[in-house]
């Protein structure tokens, strides 16, 4: 899937509004962004995916039901064309490695490389394939 550069769907799963409202205000205001949606817990993530298709999804490792690991093997499985930033506190090696394993594309720490969110989808509105 090669979306134009105005049509991204992106969908962010944080059980934090104070995050989820941060990344969603980053977001909105890119002209490459057709939708941002939102989810806070692994459950409703799941019914937004089953619901409309996203090109990329943000995730945190500490969903409530279950964990962002979790999520992200589901999406990998189910939506292998579906990019996966993770944004987390828990950025040791131990969870890092986990997250290249499972297959993420970005793995990113919340309190210091945050703005990298947008650098990131700026490098797939310019020609970076989603596939």
């Amino acid at each position: 899937m090669i979306p134009n550069n105005n049509d991204y769907r992106i969908l962010i799963v944080d059980s934090s509004s104070m995050i989820v409202d941060r990344l969603n205000n980053l977001l909105i205001e890119m002209t490459c962004i057709n939708c941002v949606s939102t989810a806070y817990t692994y459950g409703e993530a799941l019914e937004k995916l089953s619901a409309d298709k996203y090109d990329v999804v943000l995730l945190d490792t500490q969903l409530p039901g279950k964990n962002g690991f979790e999520l992200l093997s589901f999406i990998k499985e189910n939506y292998p064309k579906t990019k996966t930033i993770m944004i987390t506190n828990q950025t040791s090696n131990l969870y890092r490695n986990k997250a290249a394993k499972i297959g993420t594309d970005h793995f990113i720490d919340k309190s210091g490389e945050f703005e990298k969110v947008i650098e990131i989808i700026k490098e797939y509105s310019v020609g970076y394939q989603i596939n």
